[in-house]
């Protein structure tokens, strides 16, 4: 009886140490670092859950590419840790969380948290996504309010004028310089390479499209009309110191007093033509600029010509008033493209 007693004792020691040595045993750290990725799992889930529906189809489809890694990564631990009660749920997904809720529960989260964690870096990619996303549509938003508004004004009646003499200033320079003698290229090039406008124009262009992009409560259209009108001045403010130094060195090229009357006509057409292609457009600028060339490029070269031979009054009016007869030609077509008989 003794001995049987001590056989059964034996046995249910040996018995009560296999146990033991077949529990997991807990790791408070491992624990923790799980808590840890499914709390940052949630609070990514929630972020890309407060995202309109849009936001999140147009990043799944863009960066949704990591999801297959994730996949994988759940098929992979369905694989590794096979619980048979889980093979019973309807899908992966499901499999895959009561799998992850047992090995919590048996003090082995590891492979779960190894899990979760490519799951977190998955769900970063498409919350910067969203986030960035977003900001651009925000910015084309903001871009697309520009653009109406700014197309506004410059589409009135001043605003084509304000905006022709921008290009009018610059269309000036080039008429002086093609009445100009070859050997003049280099006239006044060092006052235009010093002309340092970029700055100024980009503080008034950051002026006009703050004023433009403001929330329609806020904004005044005449207040942006004033600040565009500003900007076309310094626009056409940086042709001037070109302009004024060409002028100043036209005596050295046979032009006179007789002559300069001939050229501010032209300098005055140019004024309006620019603003007849302003409100015209290139599309039907275009025909009635190259039309004019065609017709009267010819008495221009000839005119070019006997200047070149003798600088003097007599040919460098002849000059001016060939350029005159084209640009009367330009403007006339222009303003039957407008309608306009002014």
């Amino acid at each position: 009886m003794l001995r049987t007693l001590s056989l059964l004792a034996g046995t249910f020691v040996i018995a009560c140490a296999s146990t033991e040595a077949t529990t997991p045993v807990h790791n408070p750290e491992a624990g923790k670092q799980y808590s840890a990725a499914v709390v940052a799992r949630d609070e990514l889930k929630a972020k890309l859950a407060g995202a309109t529906s849009e936001d999140r189809q147009f990043c799944e489809t863009k960066a949704g590419d990591c999801r297959t890694q994730v996949i994988d990564k759940r098929d992979e631990l369905l694989s590794s840790h096979r619980v048979p009660q889980c093979r019973e749920q309807p899908n992966s997904e499901s499999e895959a969380r009561c799998v992850i809720e047992t090995l919590t529960k048996q003090g082995t989260p590891e492979p779960a948290t190894e899990y979760v964690k490519a799951d977190i870096w998955c769900l970063e990619q498409i919350t910067k996504c969203v986030a960035q996303h977003q900001q651009e549509v925000v910015a084309d938003s903001r871009l697309a309010l520009i653009k109406k508004r700014r197309s506004a004004i410059e589409s009135g009646t001043q605003g084509v004028t304000w905006r022709s003499r921008v290009s009018a200033a610059s269309e000036k320079i080039k008429y002086i310089r093609a009445t100009l003698p070859p050997d003049a290229d280099g006239e006044c090039q060092q006052v235009s390479q010093n002309t340092d406008c970029e700055g100024s124009i980009k503080q008034a262009s950051s002026e006009l499209d703050s004023e433009l992009a403001k929330p329609e409560g806020e904004f005044d259209q005449k207040k942006a009309a004033k600040v565009y009108e500003h900007l076309t001045k310094v626009q056409a403010s940086c042709y001037e110191p070109e302009l004024k130094c060409l002028n100043k060195s036209l005596s050295k090229y046979g032009e006179t007093a007789e002559t300069r009357r001939w050229l501010q006509k032209n300098l005055d057409l140019l004024d309006k033509r620019q603003r007849l292609i302003e409100k015209a457009g290139d599309a039907e600028s275009t025909p009635c600029i190259d039309s004019g060339v065609a017709s009267h490029q010819a008495d221009i070269i000839q005119s070019y010509k006997a200047y070149i031979r003798e600088p003097v009054l007599f040919f460098r009016t002849q000059l001016h008033r060939s350029f005159l007869a084209m640009h009367k030609s330009q403007i006339d077509c222009l303003s039957g493209a407008v309608g306009d008989k002014g």
